[in-house]
């Protein structure tokens, strides 16, 4: 399927035209109407001509303007019956990138009158040809040669006109009715909702003779709300009458009770709110990585004959990944009947309609709940991701695409619609999660913070020191402001002139709000730690505990200090938590001597996650393994 752009003769307002030939070509072939005055003959002859002259092109152009004729010289011309009548083509050879409406375009067959005739005399020269849209490289298709009598088309054109309104010159002419211009409104909006006028001469004789018959009116484009307009009242059946000159007097300058803003429009504009949604969802889609196609023209086959076309202005299209194609009818203006005609015909396609009063949420639940993702969750509705830090997804929309075959999926998209800056996700979160396959959309984009967030900052960490033998108690009893002595002998008992002393071998010595305190790390017996109390030491033993988070807890314990060790939830903006991303760190967190915020953690945390905590006011305890001690 291709998206034509600029295909076509016209379109009615809602940019939609069903032709339908029953299965079959339609009664006359695209060449005979055009041929219908000229015979087969006098075609080979002016061929012939031309080739035993050998013309050059400026000559040739030169003949076709005075013979009136728009010719488009190939290099084969072939005869073939379609239903009796005879219609000449050529044979092409189709391209890496070719789609027919190209070729035909490329060719200078459209836009044109006959643009169904076309399409059904290709369908019968190419039996073989099932699917219009469907043509590859190398595969050799018939096409018919334009050949176009000027002369004829042109007086087509005025005769039609003989039956229409043209030609008035006076308002007693002429049939009018007067319109008060309401605010949105257009000139060719409102005549093509009153009357049935071809495109074709509706953007040229009728606006033109709109223009006549209210002078003041400087630009079509320009109108008024409360102006009146003087319509003409179109009627095929209405007969022309001659032209009369008259001379008009000069309008009076009217004086305006109340100064108003013109309403600037043009032929093809649609509704503010309709572009601005619009665009909107294009935003929205483009970021998530699907193809949103809103110019241009799309025409679907049908299997019974036939096609629909759709003006992609007014029906944009949503090419998805997964192979489904979405039409938005944006306007709500797409027939039922024409909605289970595509349906019913492809399974690939689903039209959405969208309500006049559907805003950008409410557009987005419809359009998502018809993209036959794997799973859409909506809001309220949160995704937990495990691994060493725990993430939540949450947002208006979190999408996956489709199910892979690992517990995380491949890929998954996290949209809200945000109202200000605060509730954008941080640069640092966006990027740590993208490295995971995760997208996080969030519209409008708002502008970024200032530059010093897009670059990492340096990581505020501390690290243990290496080669002391206790490491963590020594780090944690510097971030208390506690001072210490290592590997202290301690006389605990001296018997005097018995001639006995007990003396214990301390790793960690010190007082603490009048308390000598002992950290053991290498194992005093029970024994031994009993009669230390009893002297009144106090005395952490740490022997043989291998787990940092243990130690951590045990000596913060000790020395009396607050901590948390639960896991730490950071909601990374100021949105509610159910539209949030939420990540989880497991860690020990307390203050030190200089009111520092401190997270200890013994996971591995990408510099992503260790510059967000660091804007959050944490600096990173790392604790590593402690290797046996």
């Amino acid at each position: 399927m291709k998206i034509i752009p600029g295909v076509g003769p016209g379109f009615t307002r809602l940019g939609l035209s069903l032709v339908s030939d029953g299965g079959g070509l339609v009664e006359k072939s695209y060449v005979s109407p055009l041929l219908s005055r000229i015979t087969l003959n006098l075609i080979v002859i002016v061929l012939a001509l031309l080739a035993a002259l050998s013309l050059p092109c400026s000559s040739l152009a030169r003949e076709a303007d005075r013979d009136t004729f728009s010719i488009s010289l190939v290099q084969e011309a072939t005869v073939k019956k379609i239903k009796g009548e005879g219609a000449a083509y050529e044979r092409y050879t189709v391209k890496k990138g070719d789609y027919l409406c190209k070729i035909l375009r490329d060719k200078g067959l459209i836009p044109g009158p006959d643009i169904k005739e076309l399409l059904s005399a290709i369908k019968g020269m190419n039996k073989s040809l099932t699917n219009l849209d469907l043509i590859h490289p190398g595969q050799t298709i018939l096409i018919p040669l334009k050949l176009v009598p000027e002369k004829r088309y042109r007086s087509e054109v005025d005769d039609f006109f003989q039956k229409s309104v043209m030609g008035f010159s006076s308002l007693e002419d002429v049939s009018l009715e007067n319109y008060v211009v309401k605010p949105g409104d257009s000139l060719t909006k409102v005549v093509m909702s009153k009357y049935k006028i071809p495109p074709d001469y509706l953007y040229n004789e009728y606006l033109e003779l709109v223009q006549k018959f209210n002078p003041t009116m400087k630009d079509p484009d320009l109108i008024y709300p409360n102006q009146t307009i003087r319509l003409p009242i179109y009627s095929p059946e209405i007969v022309k009458m001659p032209i009369k000159k008259t001379h008009r007097p000069k309008p009076k300058r009217k004086i305006a009770l109340k100064k108003t803003e013109p309403v600037v429009t043009s032929p093809v504009q649609k509704p503010p709110k309709t572009l601005s949604l619009s665009r909107e969802l294009k935003d929205v889609f483009d970021q998530i990585g699907e193809e949103w196609v809103d110019s241009g023209e799309q025409f679907i086959p049908l299997k019974s004959g036939g096609h629909v076309n759709l003006k992609a202005e007014s029906f944009p299209t949503l090419n998805l990944r997964n192979g489904r194609m979405l039409i938005i009818d944006i306007g709500n203006e797409l027939p039922e009947e024409i909605t289970r005609l595509i349906e019913s015909d492809w399974q690939t396609y689903k039209v959405v309609h969208l309500a006049p009063h559907d805003n950008l949420k409410a557009s987005l639940d419809k359009i998502l709940a018809a993209c036959a993702y794997h799973e859409v969750l909506g809001s309220g509705e949160r995704l937990k991701i495990r691994s060493d830090i725990d993430i939540t997804l949450g947002g208006d929309w979190v999408i996956i695409p489709q199910k892979t075959t690992g517990d995380t999926p491949e890929r998954i998209v996290s949209l809200a619609l945000i109202g200000n800056q605060t509730e954008r996700t941080p640069m640092v979160v966006r990027t740590y999660l993208e490295k995971l396959g995760i997208r996080v959309i969030e519209y409008p984009d708002f502008p970024a913070p200032p530059k010093a967030e897009e670059e990492l900052p340096a990581k505020k960490v501390i690290s243990l020191e290496k080669g002391n033998p206790f490491p963590l108690p020594t780090m944690l009893l510097d971030l208390a402001g506690q001072s210490f002595s290592s590997e202290v002998k301690i006389p605990v008992y001296q018997g005097g002139g018995t001639g006995f002393n007990l003396i214990i071998h301390a790793d960690l010595f010190f007082n603490r709000a009048g308390n000598d305190c002992i950290i053991d790390t290498t194992g005093l017996s029970p024994d031994i730690i009993e009669l230390l109390k009893k002297h009144q030491f106090r005395v952490l033993t740490l022997a043989g505990e291998k787990d940092p988070r243990k130690v951590t807890e045990a000596v913060l314990d000790f020395l009396e200090l607050e901590f948390y060790s639960k896991p730490h939830e950071f909601l990374v903006s100021s949105r509610d938590k159910a539209r949030n991303i939420t990540l989880t760190v497991h860690g020990i967190s307390f203050s030190d001597k200089n009111s520092r915020k401190i997270l200890a953690t013994d996971r591995t945390l990408p510099r992503e996650v260790v510059a967000f905590l660091n804007q959050r006011g944490y600096h990173l305890l790392e604790l590593g393994q402690l290797d046996g001690r």
